[in-house]
Parts: C-alpha cells; sequence; structure tokens
C-alpha cells in the first residue's frame, strides 16, 4: 500500500510530466494539499522527492517551483553528462550481467515500438530512455558516480517541459546508438563503450540545440 507521500509524489510528478505544471509555476503546499488529498507534511516530501530529481527548484526563500532552465544551463550539463555517462558507460562495461544487458535490449526494443505505434509518446519514450540510462549507471557499480548522474540524468525531461516535445526526427537515431552502446557493453571494452556512450550524448545535445533555435525563433 502507497504511503501518503508517495501517493503525493506520484501525483505531482504525473502533473509535471503531463505538462499540467508548467516550468516556472510555483507549487504552494496548501494547494497540492487539496489536490493530493493530503496534508502538507508528505506534500513538502514529495516536493523535496522531486527536486531530487530535479523536477522541481526549491529556492532559497523555500519556494518551490516546476524547474525551468536556460540555454547556457543546457550546454552546462550536457558538458557534465558527456564526462560522467561516458566515465559511467566505461565501468559498466566491466560490470554489467548478463541479465542486465537482456533488460538493455528489452527497453530499447519498448522504446523501438513507441516510434512505430506512437511516435508522439514524447513522455513513455523519455521515461524509457531514463531507464536505460539508470540500468547501465546502476550497473556500473559506483554509487558516488550514480549519485552525480542522477540529479542530473532528467534533463531531457526538463526541456520536454519547457519545449511541449522532443526532436522526434532524432529518435530513431537515438535508437541505433543505444544499440551500439549494448553491443559495446557486450564485448566488455571498457574504452569503445565510453566512446559510444559520449556519441550518444554530444549527439542528443545537439538535437536539443536545434530544437531550441526553432523553439527561439517562435517565440
Amino acid at each position: 500500500m502507497q504511503t501518503a507521500k508517495r501517493r503525493a509524489y506520484e501525483k505531482v510528478r504525473q502533473s509535471i510530466l503531463n505538462r499540467e505544471f508548467l516550468p516556472g509555476h510555483q507549487l504552494k503546499e496548501e494547494e497540492l494539499a487539496e489536490f493530493c488529498n493530503a496534508s502538507r507534511t508528505p506534500v513538502r516530501q514529495a516536493i523535496t522527492m522531486l527536486a531530487d530529481e530535479g523536477l522541481v527548484t526549491i529556492r532559497s526563500n523555500r519556494r518551490s517551483y516546476v524547474t525551468d532552465v536556460t540555454y547556457v544551463q543546457m550546454e552546462e550539463t550536457y558538458d557534465m553528462l558527456a564526462f560522467l555517462e561516458g566515465y559511467s558507460a566505461s565501468l559498466a562495461a566491466q560490470r554489467i550481467t548478463p541479465i542486465q544487458l537482456q533488460e538493455l535490449k528489452v527497453i530499447s526494443e519498448e522504446m523501438e515500438a513507441i516510434i512505430i505505434d506512437s511516435p508522439e509518446d514524447y513522455k513513455n519514450f523519455l521515461e524509457l530512455n531514463s531507464a536505460f540510462h539508470k540500468l547501465i549507471h546502476l550497473s556500473a557499480g559506483n554509487a558516488k558516480l550514480y549519485e552525480l548522474i542522477h540529479k542530473i540524468s532528467n534533463f531531457s525531461k526538463l526541456l520536454f517541459l519547457k519545449f511541449g516535445k522532443i526532436n522526434f526526427a532524432h529518435n530513431k537515431k537515438s535508437l541505433e546508438q543505444h544499440r551500439n552502446i549494448i553491443e559495446a557493453l557486450e564485448i566488455g571494452d571498457a574504452e569503445f563503450s565510453k566512446l559510444q556512450m559520449t556519441l550518444h550524448t554530444e549527439s542528443v545535445r545537439r538535437s536539443f540545440k536545434e530544437l531550441w533555435r526553432k523553439w527561439e525563433n517562435k517565440n
């Protein structure tokens, strides 16, 4: 049975990912308590959990907002992701299990099914993408590294929240890159795995830079 904190977390999280609460929207505890049919304590705990995911920003005045991002933050974050995810993949190549490799293949197949059957299902595509990367970073076996990556690995979701979409044209390329990462992990080549992950991260960065330019031209 879910706790009140977990129920509040799930409800607010889904509302954010459904873009019912847009970037910059202030999340007021009293309003969310009514929205979640809960007291303010589990709502406050849920907001903290969402902040740990990066979906919510808690400012110095303790007010909470759905996270919005700037172009500079995007560049800085992908600088970090390219380095951290590449290193994590190199560790994973030496430690990943056959079961985890099979799970990566299943996730990749599910993402491919979305591209074919529901190409505009951006939210589930991103959730599966997060699961793919999370599994690799868990298999790396470095708790501190995982903690660092976890704080910024949801950045693509923040960009989706800002734009209301992702670059669909890049999704097929992204899946091809995922398959290259899996192949590198399967043969246990640390440097090749690092290279494939870094290439993937940089490709995603370029995709979002293109989307950002189009968004700016419309606003």
